[in-house]
């Protein structure tokens, strides 16, 4: 997808590329050129690639929980390198609704005019789910922990097939407060046919106090509302999880994409009273769905 909008200003960049050249017994092959640049700024012309459609999945009630619920959500995957990124759901919780982030510092290193590294570092802001005590007989009692936008930062690398980004955006945690969770995650894309390509990968994910004792915490107001025992959640690993993705390519534009995935809730998270006994530390989430390749 092309728009062709151009903006007043051009930033270039920071740091002279640094290029060395193979020879040949008749001079230098341009060929053999390798770069490594570091850059800021916007290019001249949005050229946005990736895909966006509609998905089908089915994902736990609320993370912990036991039952499950199926439910509609656009499948967004938007990209250009060096400008920045829009991204919806998919099967890891902690990637919220959607999210959107600024390549704001871009270290490149390319090959005969191909890229083999890329490392981007830039703010970042998330539409974070929240919890609503409607949403389970199990969390009444518990109150709602509304949706939110949170801000904050990632760096991310690319080499080859593989993409890896670590991310810490805030994220609201009812009545207590703005909390941080910080993601881990990375995925290998492979390429097992002409039209099939699958993408393994794995997350880990760490909260503050804050964020561990809003969502898994119980206190002593929330213990008489529900009847649940009284648990302070603090902060540390929350969960551990794997997804494989899958992409069919039907013609051109059109591909049908799906993701599985796994999520194993750990520490306080795991122990919490709204986790164990009442729902599950094993939880499943899959989607498929029609996307409009771009």
């Amino acid at each position: 997808m092309k728009l062709p909008v151009r903006f007043a200003a051009y930033c270039s960049t920071l740091l002279l590329a640094v290029s060395g050249h193979a020879r040949t017994g008749s001079g230098q092959d341009p060929s053999e050129e390798r770069t490594i640049s570091l850059g800021v700024g916007l290019p001249a012309m949005i050229a946005l690639h990736g895909y966006a459609g509609i998905a089908v999945g089915a994902q736990p009630d609320y993370e912990g929980a036991g039952d499950y619920s199926v439910v509609a959500q656009p499948l967004v995957d938007l990209e250009q390198a060096g400008l920045g990124f829009i991204r919806g759901a998919t099967v890891n919780p902690n990637d919220g609704y959607g999210s959107a982030g600024w390549h704001a510092l871009n270290l490149v290193h390319s090959v005969r005019g191909r890229q083999v590294f890329r490392l981007s570092v830039g703010p970042m802001v998330r539409f974070n789910r929240g919890r609503d005590a409607d949403d389970h007989a199990d969390l009444a009692g518990l109150g709602d922990i509304d949706d939110s936008v949170g801000a904050g930062g990632f760096v991310a690398a690319r080499l080859g097939e593989w993409r890896t980004m670590l991310s810490a955006v805030s994220q609201d945690a009812g009545n207590a407060g703005d909390g941080l969770p910080v993601s881990l995650q990375t995925a290998y894309q492979v390429r097992v046919g002409p039209r099939l390509t699958v993408a393994p990968g794995a997350y880990v994910t760490w909260v503050d106090d804050v964020l561990a004792e809003g969502y898994y915490g119980v206190t002593a107001t929330q213990a008489a509302r529900s009847g649940l025992p009284r648990y302070d959640a603090k902060a540390g690993v929350k969960d551990a999880g794997l997804v494989l993705g899958l992409h069919y390519g039907v013609s051109r534009h059109l591909s049908l994409r799906g993701e599985v995935g796994y999520q194993r809730l750990l520490g306080d998270a795991a122990d919490s009273p709204i986790v164990s006994p009442l729902g599950e530390r094993d939880q499943y989430r899959a989607l498929l769905g029609v996307v409009y390749e771009f």
